[in-house]
């Protein structure tokens, strides 16, 4: 299949299909991560402002708040998250 050679009505089921495999593999992501986490649990996420590093301090299903090492309280997709490794 080329994509110059779909139609305008084609395209537009192209792009709905690609959309909603995309939000499935988001949610995929999202079940992942809160499987691993656990409240106290030291975590990172990327930010605006660069990466940032603080402790879960609330789970929901599809939001995790992080109290960060300034004391913000930042509420993110749990697909956002890394849990840091122990050392």
């Amino acid at each position: 299949m080329r994509i110059e050679d779909l139609t305008l009505d084609e395209l537009h089921d192209l792009n709905e299909l690609i959309c909603k495999r995309i939000d499935y593999l988001r949610l995929q992501n999202d079940i992942n991560v809160l499987t691993l986490l656990r409240l106290g649990q030291k975590v990172h996420f990327n930010a605006p402002e660069g990466q940032v590093f603080g402790v879960v301090i609330k789970i929901n299903k599809k939001s995790v708040l992080v109290v960060s090492e300034d004391n913000r309280q930042w509420k993110i997709p749990p697909g956002l998250v890394r849990v840091m490794k122990e050392v």
